[in-house]
């Protein structure tokens, strides 16, 4: 009797137990939980300037030629739009972990961006970096179809200067060709 007594006593244990730890697992069906509301940065619509004024899109018939082989035409921002766009850029970049600061210019569809990286990041300018800085600009900037990124001081403050100049309505000829010699300097 005493040993079905203390078989008893173990079972009813036992089953306690799984009782307990069943009610602590995890029975989320989703019905009862919102959902979290997207994190979506602000998207700049190239077809359009800050002026509310149409720019010229790529969509054929429309500011473009009928030859499907042309390239499409990339919209013309006014020097003060682009500087405006390059910010926004700047502004999104910033939300990487691994960035502590950036530049960037944006001249026709092409993008020039100069970082600085956190003091926790100690890793060097890797392909990887140098996509998520691209897909940062892309994102805020989806006209811009090449994009060149630097951890270089120099360039970093020629691109600084330059956006600068850009701001001020600098001549687009000259913003154009020291854009170009940036670039190539970096590569």
């Amino acid at each position: 009797m005493k040993k079905f007594s203390k078989t008893l006593t173990l079972g009813l244990i036992a089953l306690l137990m799984i009782a307990a730890l069943s009610a602590c697992t995890n029975t989320y069906n989703g019905a009862n939980v919102p959902s979290p509301s997207p994190s979506v940065p602000p998207v700049i619509n190239p077809l359009s300037s800050p002026s509310g004024l149409p720019l010229t899109s790529g969509t054929p018939g429309i500011g473009t030629s009928p030859n499907p082989s042309e390239q499409p035409v990339t919209p013309t921002l006014s020097n003060q739009e682009s500087a405006a766009l390059a910010s926004r850029c700047d502004t999104r970049i910033a939300r990487v972990s691994e960035i502590d600061g950036s530049v960037t210019i944006l001249v026709g569809d092409q993008s020039l961006s100069g970082v600085t990286f956190a003091s926790a990041y100690k890793g060097a300018l890797t392909d990887r970096i140098k996509g998520i800085v691209a897909d940062c600009v892309k994102e805020v900037a989806s006209s811009v179809r090449a994009s060149t990124v630097t951890n270089s001081p120099d360039a970093y403050q020629r691109i600084a200067q330059l956006r600068d100049k850009q701001q001020q309505g600098g001549d687009p000829n000259d913003i154009k060709q020291e854009f170009e010699d940036i670039k190539n300097a970096i590569k």
